[in-house]
C-alpha cells in the first residue's frame, strides 16, 4: 500500500511542477512587452487578460491533444493555475472579497468561451480558413483592433504549429516552446 501512495504522490508532485513550468512560460510569453509596445494589444488589464487566455488556450489545446491521464491531469492543473492567477490579479488591484468571486466567474466564462472558439478556429485544416476564423475570434473578443487582427491571427497559427511540432514528453513536462511565435513577431 505504501508503494502505491508514494507513486501517487510522486505523480502529483510531477504534475504540479509541470503545471508550474507551463504556467510560468505562458505568462512570460503572454505578458511580453512586444504586443503592447506595438499596439497589437491594449496595455490594459483586459488586454493582458486576453493574451493570457490566448496562450492558455494554445497550451491546453496542445496538452489535450495528448492521450492519457497524465495529460488530463496537467490540463486540469494548468486551468487551475490560470484561474488562480486571475483571482490574484484582481486582488492585487484591490478588488474586495465581496465582488471577487463574481469578477473571476465572469472572466472564467470569457476564458472558457474564448478557449473553445480559438481551439475550433485552430482546428481548421486550411490555413486561410484557420486565419480568418482566428481573426473573427480576436475581433469578437476585443483582444485587438480589427485592423490588427490579421497579423495577430497569422502569428497564432505559427505559434500553434510550433507547439504541435513539439515532442509530447516536453509538453507533459511543462516545457512549451513559446519562442516559435517570438521568431515571427
Amino acid at each position: 500500500m505504501t508503494g502505491i501512495s508514494i507513486g501517487w504522490l510522486a505523480r502529483r508532485r510531477a504534475c504540479k511542477a509541470a503545471a508550474g513550468r507551463a504556467y510560468a512560460g505562458l505568462m512570460k510569453a503572454a505578458l511580453a512587452p512586444d504586443f503592447y509596445l506595438t499596439g497589437d494589444v491594449a496595455d490594459t488589464f483586459e488586454g493582458r487578460a486576453g493574451m493570457v487566455m490566448i496562450h492558455a488556450a494554445l497550451a491546453l489545446r496542445r496538452i489535450r491533444g495528448i492521450s492519457g491521464k497524465e495529460a488530463a491531469r496537467l490540463a486540469a492543473a494548468l486551468n487551475t493555475r490560470v484561474l488562480d492567477g486571475f483571482d490574484a490579479a484582481y486582488r492585487e488591484q484591490g478588488v474586495g472579497d465581496s465582488s471577487i468571486a463574481r469578477k473571476v466567474r465572469k472572466l472564467a466564462e470569457a476564458y472558457y468561451g474564448m478557449g473553445l472558439a480559438l481551439t475550433a478556429a485552430l482546428d481548421e485544416t486550411n490555413f486561410e480558413a484557420r486565419k480568418s476564423a482566428l481573426e473573427a475570434v480576436l475581433a469578437r473578443n476585443a483582444v485587438t483592433e480589427s485592423s490588427r487582427a490579421a497579423g495577430l491571427a497569422a502569428w497564432l497559427c505559427t505559434l500553434a504549429d510550433g507547439l504541435d511540432a513539439q515532442q509530447d514528453s516536453e509538453i507533459l513536462a511543462g516545457n512549451l516552446d513559446w519562442q516559435t511565435g517570438a521568431k515571427v513577431r
